[in-house]
């Protein structure tokens, strides 16, 4: 059995205010954020006791499907960014864990995905956690963050400073950003 995790417990994207609409989960999921969910091999749930604090936290996994494919489950919201305002402050409270049994592969991440007016991805972020074999990788349009456990850390960054990782987006195209949660398993 594969078992990819993604805990969260605050989700932020500010400048002054916070754009991510119920970024703490204290609200149903429904509130602010949409999911998808594969054929039944996954899920996606908010609750307590996930994280020692009181508050709620959102839960994305995926398992193996026993060979039968790969798939993925996704939470994700997108956010309209005053053009060209990327000098926004990020910050997530996040446990991620990825594993699977050598002849497969999975990454667990929360993802920022640039996107322009048209909503077409120009580059992505993810804070992640990988199986060997995982085909994520450092590209001129991708920037890896990797996760130095599964236990829980806070990671946060200014999104100007983040997009000098990425040669590949011109910081000026990017209007919107999809914040995700994204468990991926391959031929488990």
């Amino acid at each position: 059995m594969h078992r990819y995790v993604i805990l969260v417990l605050f989700i932020g994207l500010c400048v002054g205010s916070n754009f991510v609409v119920n970024g703490d989960f204290e609200l149903p999921l429904t509130n602010g954020w949409t999911q998808y969910s594969a054929n039944g091999y996954g899920g996606i749930t908010r609750g307590v006791g996930y994280h020692p604090d009181p508050g709620y936290e959102a839960y994305v996994y995926r398992q193996g499907s026993g060979g039968l494919g790969g798939g993925h489950e996704k939470l994700h919201q997108t956010i309209d960014i005053v053009i060209p305002l990327t000098h926004i402050d990020f910050e997530v409270f996040l446990k991620l864990d990825a594993w699977d049994n050598g002849s497969s592969w999975a990454g667990a991440a929360c993802a920022l995905f640039y996107l322009d007016e048209n909503s077409a991805t120009l580059g992505v972020t993810r804070i992640c956690r990988e199986s060997a074999g995982c085909p994520w990788v450092n590209t001129s349009t991708q920037h890896l963050i990797y996760a130095s456990d599964t236990s829980w850390h806070d990671y946060s960054f200014n999104i100007n400073t983040e997009l000098q990782n990425l040669s590949g987006v011109d910081p000026s195209m990017v209007a919107k950003i999809t914040v995700a949660l994204i468990d991926t398993a391959y031929n488990c």
